[in-house]
């Protein structure tokens, strides 16, 4: 009777009550036990809310009294955990807890081992423990979990015959488990794996549901291997695959809707990374196409929040208000539709929170308060509705927090309980377990807060506990776009460090935080080399730190592992192997010149001077003068007048454009650069035969921007300019400026090398290229020269390792949204471009001077600024002691008379070998010559900048 309610789908109460008399009469009755078991479940299908979860509950119940039923080997054993798998799969689609998908997990583990080989039920328990392992992922974080996944869908694949159904589900399965492997591990090489799979299955489709399945899969992996690459031809393809199989589909195909979806989502996809206004209006139009029709409710809740989500994108890319107040109105409706409880519903609640916080964050009338409040609300509910194991906690806690940080700065009668909650609420969140980028923002505001309360030394305790997550946020099995991505989320943390540890007086302590802060993917190259060292001096020390190094995870206190640093350290060359960057190691880099770090920060701003002295090693400098947001005004205006400057059709207002260049160098005196000469004694000069002093600039954060060494009054006679005081050079962090050149092997021919593309495709002609080749080859007789055609890919990466110098003549182009595509372009850059990526991934161990005649090779976006993450930091990445770039564009005349004088400088006028090390002196004096005949065009001559040595 039990069996025919199932089939028929009917009330079954008067045959639950009778299997429950005969439970009574023999509790241990396996087969009464499962029946009801199973009926129950059948009936929970059925309702909803309180009586589905009564009947889950029951269910669940009578299956664990099943259990010591079925000890090992019995015959019933994988029925039993299969169907406890089942029920706790269901109770898991109705929550957020982690709880049931961990008691699934172990249910499924069971029942595979249970099921002997050959049996079809093994296949399908395979598949569920396939899939529940990675929802224990996704809801705990666990990172074990995608490695088990992956291994039980990849051994069912191979199990299941080609014609069987289980097979595109544990194709699917297994791209889940690969998908997540990569999130697990930051490695590109499951989410390529999981593609080919994905491409093989498409080519054997045979029928349409078939092709339609293996498409869906291909679109996943390939968004997956986007966003671990960012390559925007896999989202290309993706978009065209979606639109295949949506142009396949029938209208009235019950897939049509879920394939009109899968679309919209690739399409925003596409928008974002292209930052595409249209293309994000057509993701909308096809989402609101897809709620307008009757769907599943889960598909239908998705759709909306990413209706809600891509309408706020819309507002970033356009400033659109209507689309911010559509994204608003959507939310709400969201929320109104959600059934409460639930995950649902809690979903909508923290997507209208973040809307509501959003939109606070970018009024322009200042903070909208009421729409704090009620984010606050919120985002409240969200955080007691998240288990304390959710591995979203941290992240909700933090957006809590940050929404109380945003109250308690607007003020009001309860302002001092806001800052006081948002203590509590951001201590709790750097405490949860979750994604370091999320403990690390927590630390951060934390931090803020704690300065707002008048505790410095639990802001600067907050401050070192975000820096000392930062090899977490970075580690260093993690590929070079993953750390790009990881390092843009800690804007703001360096600077916001130092000024903690200055507003308690330990210059030295600030020195350090924005040492370990910064410049990290510098820091990984010169670790690299350091192993690469180590390799060639000990390779069993080398074998020893792998594996020692695998099985910490990361380096800790271990015993062995501080005697293993001991011994690396005590060989030649690698006394500073792996070691924190301290204030006594780093003035060692001082020895040549004083090296002159700009900090600018909300709360203060102040230059610290390190010197090679160990009585004063680091001598503060407080920038009273100078804020942040003096510092954030200047930036727009000098993007907006470098720009104007050269391109602008209108006479007056290039004219306007260097008289305000003039007025930001004025500034720069005034409130950066006279302080901290003045602070290091440096005099104006008094002949042109005193050679003037070196000083290296290494400015954080935004100030990266600015051209300090050309700082000053230019009309004053030479006695309030930078230039006229000093030779500069700048620097990323004082580490950069480690000496680790190679000496060549003996017998080894190295030569210089020019690269000059007067004519590159898409580009605007650049016959300064030429004239700049041409200058050169009379200069350096023995230069290897590739121009215009020979100038290819090919031929510059073969070049380059036998040439210790490097000139290139060409355009420069950087892009803010993706600033390790920054490239050189070259003949055939559209096919095979030289980008940033790839130039900080080459080794050159020879390299030693690299002149770049381009425009803006020291751009990037203001969150990678503390990176160098741009064409000038990539040659200092590969290995280029001492490089020659620009902060902007610059004018192609100009560019070959700096080209000119500083290489007839550094030969003495071609009759002498090339003297690299006198490169910053040869182009500070070819500057000063151009800055003498056209002092009143600053965009001429102020952007070109030394690094280095």
């Amino acid at each position: 009777m039990a069996a025919v309610h199932e089939m028929r789908g009917t009330d079954p109460s008067n045959v639950l009550a009778g299997l429950h008399e005969l439970a009574a009469e023999d509790p241990y009755d396996l087969d009464v036990l499962l029946s009801a078991a199973e009926l129950l479940s059948d009936r929970a299908g059925r309702r909803t809310g309180t009586a589905r979860e009564s009947d889950l509950a029951a269910s669940i119940a009578l299956l664990h009294r099943c259990v010591p039923l079925v000890p090992p080997g019995h015959y019933d054993r994988g029925r039993v955990f299969n169907s406890l798998g089942q029920r706790l799969f269901m109770v898991a689609q109705g929550t957020d807890s982690p709880e049931p998908v961990a008691e699934s997990v172990l249910a499924f583990r069971e029942a595979v081992a249970a099921t002997p080989h050959g049996d079809s039920m093994r296949q399908v328990n395979q598949f569920y423990l396939a899939v529940q392992l990675c929802e224990h992922f996704e809801r705990s974080g666990d990172r074990e979990a995608p490695v088990e996944a992956a291994q039980v869908a990849r051994e069912g694949y191979a199990t299941v015959p080609p014609s069987d159904e289980l097979r595109p589900m544990f194709r699917t399965a297994l791209i889940t488990s690969l998908r997540h492997l990569a999130g697990a591990t930051a490695h590109v090489e499951p989410l390529q794996e999981a593609v080919g799979l994905a491409r093989d299955a498409l080519s054997e489709a045979g029928s349409t549901s078939d092709r339609a399945g293996a498409q869906f899969d291909l679109v996943r992996a390939l968004r997956a291997l986007h966003d671990a690459t960012t390559d925007t031809r896999l989202l290309v393809e993706a978009v065209d695959l979606s639109e295949q199989c949506l142009a396949a589909t029938p209208r009235r195909d019950p897939e049509f809707n879920t394939r009109r979806t899968r679309l919209a989502s690739a399409v925003r996809m596409l928008a974002q990374d292209r930052r595409d206004p249209d293309l994000m209006r057509r993701a909308i139009d096809l989402m609101r196409a897809t709620i307008e029709t009757p769907s599943a409710a889960d598909e239908h809740a998705d759709t909306l929040i990413n209706l809600i989500q891509s309408l706020a994108s819309l507002h970033t890319m356009t400033r659109d208000p209507l689309a911010l107040k559509d994204a608003e109105l959507t939310a709400r409706t969201a929320l109104t539709a959600a059934p409460a409880p639930g995950p649902w519903r809690t979903e909508a609640q923290f997507t209208l929170a973040t809307i509501l916080l959003y939109r606070s964050s970018v009024d322009t009338r200042g903070t909208d308060a009421v729409a704090l409040h009620e984010a606050l609300g919120l985002f409240q509910h969200v955080v007691a509705a998240t288990p304390p194991d959710h591995r979203e906690r941290g992240d909700r806690l933090w957006l809590l927090g940050v929404t109380l940080h945003d109250l308690a700065r607007h003020g009001g009668v309860d302002t001092a309980a806001w800052w006081r909650q948002a203590r509590h609420v951001l201590t709790e969140a750097a405490s949860a377990a979750g994604p370091p980028n999320v403990r690390i923002k927590s630390f951060q505001h934390l931090g803020i807060v704690e300065a707002t309360l008048g505790d410095s030394h639990a802001s600067l305790a907050a401050y070192e506990a975000a820096v000392a997550l930062l090899p977490q946020l970075t580690p260093d099995w993690l590929s070079y776009r993953g750390n790009v991505i990881g390092l843009r989320q800690i804007e703001g943390l360096p600077d916001g460090a130092a000024a903690a540890a200055l507003e308690l007086g330990r210059p030295e302590r600030a020195l350090e935080l924005l040492e370990l802060s910064r410049g990290i993917l510098h820091g990984r190259t010169l670790e690299a080399r350091d192993l690469r060292l180590l390799r060639h001096r000990s390779p069993q020390l080398h074998a020893e730190f792998l594996r020692l190094r695998a099985a910490l995870n990361a380096p800790s206190h271990d015993g062995n592992w501080d005697d293993l640093m001991r011994r690396i350290r005590s060989l030649d060359g690698l006394s500073g192997f792996l070691r924190a960057p301290s204030v006594q190691a780093l003035r060692h880099h001082a020895d040549q010149g004083p090296v002159v770090i700009v900090n600018v920060a909300k709360r203060r701003c102040d230059a610290l001077i390190l010197r090679a002295d160990a009585e004063q090693t680091v001598q503060p400098v407080p920038l009273t003068g100078l804020t942040q947001a003096d510092v954030v005004a200047h930036l727009l205006r000098l993007s907006r007048a470098v720009f104007a400057a050269p391109n602008d059709p209108s006479l007056l207002t290039r004219r306007d454009a260097q008289r305000d260049l003039d007025e930001i160098l004025r500034w720069l005196w005034d409130r950066v650069t006279a302080p901290v000469l003045d602070a290091l004694g440096t005099p104006a000069r008094s002949s042109d035969t005193q050679p003037p002093p070196r000083i290296w600039w290494c400015p954080v954060g935004l100030m990266a921007y600015f051209p300090l060494h050309a700082a000053g009054h230019h009309d004053s006679g030479g006695k309030a300019t930078v230039m006229d005081r000093a030779v500069s050079s700048y620097t990323t962090t004082v580490r950069a400026l480690a000496d680790r050149v190679s000496p060549p092997a003996a017998g080894t021919a190295l030569h210089t090398l020019v690269v000059a593309v007067p004519d590159a495709e898409n580009a605007p002609s650049l016959p300064g290229a030429a004239a700049e080749a041409a200058a050169l080859t009379e200069l350096l007789p023995n230069a290897v020269v590739l121009s215009g055609a020979q100038a290819t890919y090919e031929n510059v990466v073969r070049a380059l390792p036998a040439c210790p110098v490097a000139h290139f003549s060409c355009h420069g182009l950087t892009f803010w949204e993706k600033p390790a595509a920054g490239m050189l372009l070259l003949h055939d850059h559209v096919t095979r471009p030289l980008t940033v990526e790839q130039l900080s991934a080459m080794e050159l161990p020879y390299a030693d001077f690299a002149h770049l005649s381009a425009c803006s090779t020291s751009n990037t976006h203001p969150s990678l600024t503390d990176e160098a993450l741009h064409i000038t930091g990539a040659f200092q990445l590969a290995g280029y002691r001492r490089v020659i770039g620009t902060l902007w564009p610059v004018n192609d005349t100009t560019s070959v008379e700096i080209t000119r004088a500083t290489y007839a400088d550094l030969t003495h006028g071609g009759s002498a070998p090339l003297r690299t090390e006198r490169s910053a002196q040869a182009l500070h004096r070819a500057v000063c010559a151009l800055r003498d005949r056209y002092p009143a065009s600053p965009s001429l001559w102020a952007g070109y900048v030394h690094v280095g040595h």
